[in-house]
């Protein structure tokens, strides 16, 4: 009985995951089949490499290299976009357990935050920053207690404990020691991925604002902070939410009503 076409490809596909161990599809040419998987080996790794370069600059080539090989030949990707790729070789590789991973305690942190970038530049959320009209602006920001604010672009509160957002690829990986850190990630107006270091407090209140989607007054912010720390009082808690979010107006981020 002929092989079902499933079939051919299921045998195809094994022999592509795996071209020592797997039978070759009968009838084609051996030199073809190793362009062939070297092209769509590549392939797959264009979306990995321009995704993680920091990563896998810093990884001993021996290891980078075993994990694109591991994750090409082993892992199943559900997604059916190319753009999902490097989201799934980061899953790849948080649920390997390889004795030489623990050498690199940064590397999940570093891959999250290199992801993240993608994800902010591909993002669905719309980008309301566009309408001027609603854009908070002046000085005196906010303009009063009660009015309500709301981010005017996707933005992400992300907290590490690693430096990742600095790391371009030439630093000695032994030398890396943690040092925490809070990062704001967004896509402005211009529809370009911003990267900005944060103080803690300055993360929780932005979170705070992304809870809500009707928005929250600069009252309702000062009033969650000062619950949570009774000995800044209110007075000190609403100085505090003016200085911090009139300081990330002016490094970029915009808010609206």
């Amino acid at each position: 009985m002929a092989e079902s076409f499933a079939g051919i490809q299921a045998g195809f596909t094994n022999w592509l995951r795996h071209p020592a161990d797997a039978p070759a599809p009968e009838g084609v040419e051996s030199r073809r089949l190793a362009i062939y998987r070297e092209l769509l080996f590549n392939n797959v790794m264009t979306f990995v490499e321009g995704t993680f370069p920091v990563a896998l600059a810093l990884l001993p080539e021996p290891l980078g290299e075993k994990l694109k090989s591991g994750f090409f030949s082993d892992f199943r990707c559900e997604s059916p976009f190319f753009y999902d790729i490097s989201l799934h070789f980061r899953e790849y590789i948080e649920s390997l357990d390889w004795p030489e991973l623990a050498a690199c305690p940064w590397l999940t942190e570093l891959l999250h935050f290199e992801w993240m970038e993608l994800a902010a530049a591909i993002a669905d959320t719309p980008n309301a920053s566009a309408d001027a009209a609603t854009l908070l602006a002046g000085d005196d920001f906010p303009a009063s207690p009660e009015q309500q604010l709301r981010l005017a672009a996707p933005t992400w509160p992300l907290a590490y404990q690693w430096r990742v957002h600095t790391w371009r690829g030439q630093e000695d990986a032994a030398s890396l020691v943690p040092s925490p850190v809070c990062l704001l990630v967004w896509r402005d107006q211009h529809e370009q991925v911003r990267v900005l270091e944060v103080e803690p407090l300055a993360a929780w209140l932005i979170e705070l604002i992304l809870s809500k989607e009707t928005g929250i007054s600069l009252q309702a912010l000062a009033a969650h902070l000062a619950a949570i720390t009774p000995d800044l009082g209110q007075e000190a808690a609403m100085a505090a939410c003016t200085r911090i979010l009139a300081t990330l107006r002016q490094s970029g981020l915009a808010f609206h009503v």
